[in-house]
């Protein structure tokens, strides 16, 4: 007699969205406009808290930045003019991604004033803090990238079937 195991043939990943300044927030703005659904958008940080909300949401909740990173899967620092990027906060992000385990990335959208003295120390941070610092001409290619990294984009009601295979 012979078991059978249900396996999941896709992955929705559990994205956290930070804009880094008022571009990162112009940005995520468009993103939700182009459609990008599914992920968490802080909306206000302290050096401990963050305020969040789903993409596409206007209710904020307030929550400890340890345990947004502990509840995502990647955490993304999105953003275009580099000396608005607020330096301590992408630093406590990263700190806190890294000792959840999380993947960390960043993604410059048409980056800007990398060449001050406050963007090349923005830049600076950024590729020491990062796992992965991803540059884009456009915020639909964006757009695209954080679908594909949270998994794909998911008709409502829509999941893959479940695999079975036997079981020795």
């Amino acid at each position: 007699m012979s078991e059978t195991t249900p396996r999941r043939l896709s992955y929705v990943a559990r994205i956290l969205l930070v804009p880094l300044g008022k571009s990162g927030d112009d940005m995520v703005e468009q993103m939700a406009r182009a459609g990008l659904t599914d992920v968490d958008v802080v909306t206000a940080h302290s050096p401990t808290e963050a305020a969040v909300r789903d993409i596409n949401a206007e209710t904020t909740t307030v929550r400890r930045i340890d345990e947004l990173v502990t509840e995502s899967d990647m955490v993304i620092l999105i953003g275009s003019v580099l000396p608005q990027v607020p330096i301590g906060f992408a630093t406590t992000m990263a700190e806190a991604a890294r000792e959840s385990g999380n993947l960390l990335a960043g993604v410059l959208i048409d980056q800007q004033d990398w060449d001050s003295p406050q963007g090349a120390e923005a830049m600076a941070v950024l590729r020491m803090e990062l796992d992965m610092l991803v540059s884009i001409t456009q915020v639909s290619l964006a757009t695209a990238f954080v679908d594909v990294l949270k998994g794909g984009y998911r008709t409502p009601g829509a999941y893959a079937p479940a695999l079975s295979t036997p079981r020795i």
